[in-house]
């Protein structure tokens, strides 16, 4: 489509935006990465120019939210997941073990220490990063860990679900739908990436 401006293109993306995180329901639902949080907020202060924070933009466009911060404790099983991803572009699979979403055509993925290095770095600043923002911003968010949510999806989504004003009885209803990808290999690069840098500290 040939937008006449970028001010219409951002207006017709935060109404797909809108659309797209309802589903046809009443709760909106947006899962937003680290590195695009500035991004979203330079989009909307074209509509809301006089507010002062990111805060206070996401409240004007989406409403009152309530922020959920999901994080991983075990950065380096997230950095062997992630890498694993980028190398064979499958990056989720359901529940049944059949592909969810796959982004490129495969490839066997080749263990880096370099690479698990560099990304076991950026998700810790990651981390670090988002810890500050929701103190900047005055925001007290719901912490999830990935490992609370493996290991008791209901639960967790309970938990949500109470944070949302929700019936957390819907919970107990639901089955996950996607599978972990970690394998015998993933465990082996972890354990790996682990070794050579303990024995490069020495």
């Amino acid at each position: 489509m040939d937008w006449r401006n970028e001010h219409e293109f951002d207006r017709a993306y935060l109404a797909a935006v809108l659309r797209q995180g309802t589903g046809g329901t009443r709760v909106f639902g947006l899962r937003l990465m680290w590195e695009s949080v500035a991004g979203l907020s330079r989009r909307l202060d074209s509509f809301y120019p006089n507010l002062d924070s990111d805060n206070a933009r996401f409240r004007a466009a989406f409403g009152t939210p309530v922020y959920l911060h999901l994080s991983r404790d075990d950065k380096v099983a997230q950095a062997v997941s992630l890498l694993r991803a980028e190398q064979t572009g499958l990056w989720h699979v359901n529940a049944d073990g059949t592909e969810r979403e796959r982004l490129k055509a495969g490839e066997a993925p080749v263990y880096s220490a370099r690479d698990l290095s560099r990304l076991v770095t950026e998700l810790e600043e990651h981390d670090r990063c988002w810890i500050r923002w929701f103190h900047e911003q005055n925001i007290q968010p719901l912490h999830i860990t990935y490992e609370e949510l493996v290991a008791e999806p209901q639960a967790t989504l309970a938990t949500v679900l109470s944070a949302l004003g929700r019936n957390a009885m819907v919970a107990q209803a639901v089955e996950p739908r996607t599978a972990r990808l970690a394998n015998r290999e993933s465990l082996e690069w972890a354990r790996r990436f682990r070794a050579e840098r303990r024995s490069t500290s020495k």
